[in-house]
């Protein structure tokens, strides 16, 4: 099969955690597949502002999904496709989280805003990417004003799940690790972003390959011709994937780079 496409997660797959930026080494093979004619996608649970060059280095891709799908946009940042919370997911966010103290952020185009519990989640944030830079203080509550976020960011217990959700159903929870979870629409997958940016390239995904570590990688793994799960990702990631990589701590999107590739 002659692929066309890449698909790459950020957080696990691209960047080791913790690690400010993507390595040089991975960072020249992705480069590489574009001389070769490769379409590159970043497809990540992060915005666009927190995808950028203080992370992907001298990683340029042509087309961005970011928000796990909520929104698309090409390397000029034009956007393709987008979607938000409805006011009422956010509210309903906030409420909860301000009655039981839990740290939360929203996406938005220019940053984390932290409506709730700031420093924990400056903390959090930058323990995982390297970058608290990221996370503004949002706690006047008032950035939505401007414009709806398109995920959130919260850190809870668990079972606190299912309580909220029988409570404000509507959205979805998957967790980065126990206790972080990302939480969007259903509907605004990876793997959603991944068809209307396909659809608008006239790329089959069977012509696609995608590479991912986390939960939010399921569905973008199944959807594409050939998904590989970093060794990194827990059990269902991988029993997801066509294909298992090398963890990301041993580069293992370069494998999968001169395994399909040949680069």
């Amino acid at each position: 099969m002659q692929y066309k496409a890449i698909l790459i997660d950020i957080d696990g797959t691209l960047v080791v955690p913790g690690q400010p930026s993507v390595r040089p080494a991975v960072a020249q093979a992705v480069n590489n597949l574009q001389k070769q004619g490769i379409v590159v996608v970043i497809a990540t649970g992060r915005t666009e502002f927190a995808a950028g060059k203080d992370t992907l280095a001298s990683v340029c891709p042509d087309y961005g999904i970011y928000a796990n799908g909520a929104c698309v946009k090409d390397k000029k940042g034009k956007t393709v496709f987008e979607d938000r919370l409805t006011a009422q997911n956010m509210y309903t966010l906030v409420d909860f989280c301000e009655d039981y103290n839990y740290s939360l952020a929203f996406s938005f185009e220019d940053g984390y805003y932290v409506y709730v519990e700031y420093e924990a989640m400056k903390q959090c944030y930058g323990m995982i990417t390297g970058h608290p830079e990221h996370i503004k203080d949002g706690q006047d509550q008032d950035r939505h004003l401007e414009s709806m976020p398109f995920t959130a960011f919260v850190l809870l217990p668990p079972q606190e799940i299912d309580k909220y959700c029988q409570k404000y159903p509507g959205l979805r929870f998957v967790p980065y690790s126990e206790g972080k979870y990302d939480v969007f629409k259903p509907e605004n997958t990876k793997a959603a972003g991944a068809r209307v940016l396909l659809e608008k390239l006239g790329i089959q995904p069977s012509e696609t390959v995608a590479v991912g570590d986390g939960l939010n990688d399921i569905e973008m793994l199944r959807f594409v011709g050939l998904g590989y799960a970093m060794g990194n990702a827990p059990q269902a990631t991988k029993d997801a994937a066509d294909r298992v990589a090398p963890s990301v701590e041993e580069d293992g999107l370069l494998s999968v780079i001169k395994e399909v590739f040949g680069v």
